[in-house]
């Protein structure tokens, strides 16, 4: 559709300025015979164009002599077609070769620069813009806590439990028991989003996987099969927040 309202546009064009004689005629008459004129030579033009650029692309020739050879071919039958239109309601008479001659000239001299805005235009809508470069990703903050634990750990933190004076670090694939209280330990693992359910269990939000109800309390299951008690004062808090 944008390629058919070029060459209207420039069947208009040819119209208002009257080019090869043509200006003599009424307006009515130049607008349609170079609509039609433009609208013929693009089913000619283009599919002979794309076959000449994917030649030039195989013959590892430049696009631009594609689009010359395409330009030259398609004239021939081109002209044939702009003859065959000035001849209509006369006698049909070949042209001599000076009349021919400067026919194919001026219709090679239209018909290129046309498949020559096809070109650019196709050109312009096929080839994507290079994407700008990405910025370099941000690491995520590595809470502290980690640094307590043994290398071997994992990345991922699913739920802090006291047991007596000490902590019981629970992960996706085990768990540690390290010595340092719960309030500690929540303001070392801040970076994580989660919240302390229970006075004896912190629990990453990410991590929980299934709720189960005991009366009025409530069980977290964790990632890794953990459970984690929730104190009856903090279900209505956690529910409000969507956490289940």
């Amino acid at each position: 559709m944008i390629d058919i309202a070029l060459m209207i546009g420039v069947g208009l064009l040819l119209a208002v300025l009257g080019p090869f004689g043509t200006f003599d005629a009424r307006f009515a008459y130049r607008l349609i015979y170079w609509i039609a004129l433009m609208l013929a030579g693009y089913a000619l033009y283009k599919p002979i164009m794309a076959g000449a650029l994917v030649a030039a692309a195989r013959l590892h020739l430049p696009k631009m002599a594609g689009w010359a050879a395409a330009a030259i071919l398609a004239s021939l039958p081109m002209s044939v077609v702009v003859w065959w239109v000035g001849r209509l309601g006369l006698p049909l008479r070949w042209p001599d070769a000076d009349q021919a001659l400067l026919l194919y000239g001026n219709v090679l001299v239209i018909g290129g620069l046309a498949s020559l805005l096809l070109w650019y235009g196709q050109t312009r809508r096929t080839v994507a813009p290079e994407p700008a470069p990405s910025a370099p990703p941000v690491a995520a903050p590595r809470p502290a806590l980690l640094d307590r634990l043994p290398p071997g750990f994992g990345p991922d933190i699913v739920a802090l439990e006291m047991e007596d004076h000490y902590l019981r670090v629970h992960g996706a694939y085990g768990s540690e028991l390290i010595l340092l209280r719960m309030r500690d330990a929540v303001q070392e693992v801040a970076p994580l989003i989660g919240a302390q359910v229970h006075r004896s269990w912190w629990v990453a939000r990410a991590a929980v996987r299934e709720t189960h109800r005991e009366g009025r309390g409530l069980r977290l299951v964790l990632t890794g099969g953990v459970e984690a008690r929730v104190s009856r004062a903090m279900v209505p808090v956690l529910e409000a927040e969507g956490w289940w």
